[in-house]
């Protein structure tokens, strides 16, 4: 992957989530279990490293306020964590981030979401060639590459909603969060 710039990642994530209801934050990777570095995103206890833009409409919101600082997510632990997400592919990832704009359904044409997948790559790039992804999707327990033409259909819940799936994006310096809520 090429290297990515500010400019050039803040308006593909932007224009990926920008009008869905998402939290898109990356934090330091400061553990070699990622999944403490994951949850300290999740927690708001991390700060991007590079200031780069940060997509957290709960960040302050009186939700927040009266729910805890992690809200919409529960009080995860690292356990917790590691048997809710599974490992996908990096073209899961991308899919996925794409999906999110289409309110978790089939994407339809590829031709019609080819600008969506470019952002979606923008947004990958910035973790480098030796990402790792997990994600919630119960279609990622049997594949790390599973069959999304349906959308998403079903998630193991990381959030006090009804429905919510994401991504987490590692690589060796950065963890990113990309998450997508329905909070019927």
């Amino acid at each position: 992957m090429q290297k990515v710039s500010r400019t050039d990642w803040d308006a593909a994530a932007t224009r990926l989530l920008e009008d869905v209801y998402a939290f898109a934050v990356t934090g330091p990777r400061t553990h070699p279990d990622w999944q403490n570095d994951a949850l300290a995103v999740l927690n708001r206890t991390a700060d991007d490293p590079r200031g780069w833009l940060t997509l957290d409409p709960d960040k302050a919101a009186e939700a927040e306020k009266s729910h805890g600082a992690s809200f919409p997510f529960l009080a995860l632990s690292r356990g917790s964590l590691a048997e809710r997400l599974f490992p996908i592919t990096p073209e899961t990832a991308a899919r996925l981030l794409v999906t999110m704009t289409y309110e978790w359904g089939p994407i339809g044409r590829e031709e019609d979401a080819q600008d969506r997948f470019g952002d979606a790559w923008t947004v990958l790039q910035r973790y480098g060639d030796n990402l790792e992804c997990y994600s919630n999707i119960t279609a990622a327990r049997t594949s790390s590459s599973p069959d999304l033409t349906a959308g998403v259909t079903g998630w193991l819940p990381l959030t006090e909603y009804d429905g919510d799936f994401g991504i987490v994006v590692v690589s060796s310096a950065e963890v990113g969060v990309f998450w997508s809520f329905n909070p019927i």
